[in-house]
Formats: C-alpha cells, sequence, structure tokens
C-alpha cells in the first residue's frame, strides 16, 4: 500500500528524471549549475507542487540547481501534462 510520503517521493523523482532529461535536451553539460522555474496547473498540479515543496533540497541536489524558484518564468520552457508541471531550466554563469 503506498502512503502519502511514497507517492511524494515518487512524484519527486519523476520530476528529476524530467529536469535531467530538459538538462540533456538543452546541451548542458553534466556538471553545470541551472536556475529552475516551477509551476503547475490543475488538480494534477497540486501533487505535483506538495512533491517539490517537499522534497526541494533532493530535487535541487539531484539537478544541481543553485536556485529553484516557484512561479513563471515566461514562454517556452518544458511541460508534463500528467504532472501539471511546466518548467524551465537556465544555466548559470
Amino acid at each position: 500500500e503506498l502512503d502519502d510520503e511514497l507517492v511524494e517521493a515518487g512524484l519527486a523523482r519523476e520530476v528529476v528524471r524530467l529536469i535531467q532529461e530538459a538538462r540533456k535536451n538543452s546541451g548542458f553539460e553534466v556538471s553545470d549549475r541551472i536556475t529552475l522555474v516551477w509551476n503547475t496547473l490543475g488538480e494534477a498540479g497540486e501533487a505535483t507542487s506538495a512533491a517539490i515543496r517537499a522534497n526541494r533540497d533532493l530535487i535541487a541536489d539531484e539537478v544541481l540547481a543553485e536556485e529553484v524558484l516557484e512561479g513563471d518564468s515566461g514562454d517556452g520552457g518544458f511541460s508534463e501534462a500528467a504532472l501539471g508541471l511546466t518548467f524551465w531550466v537556465a544555466k548559470r554563469s
């Protein structure tokens, strides 16, 4: 049986996977530090938001994010409809 904590941890791992894929698709080096801006929408986004907030430090460590911000960064970016997640990654200089 999955409790809320396990579901949240699973969502956080999925978010990490998506961000790592976005880093790769953006041509970032494995060691590049990033800024991550994320936003969620809809019912699926509520659970995703809770998972990101609860696991913020773990996610930041895994994806080498020096800054993790909740908000809207404009057009473009990456999205995952099933999670209600939109996010943007930018390489830190």
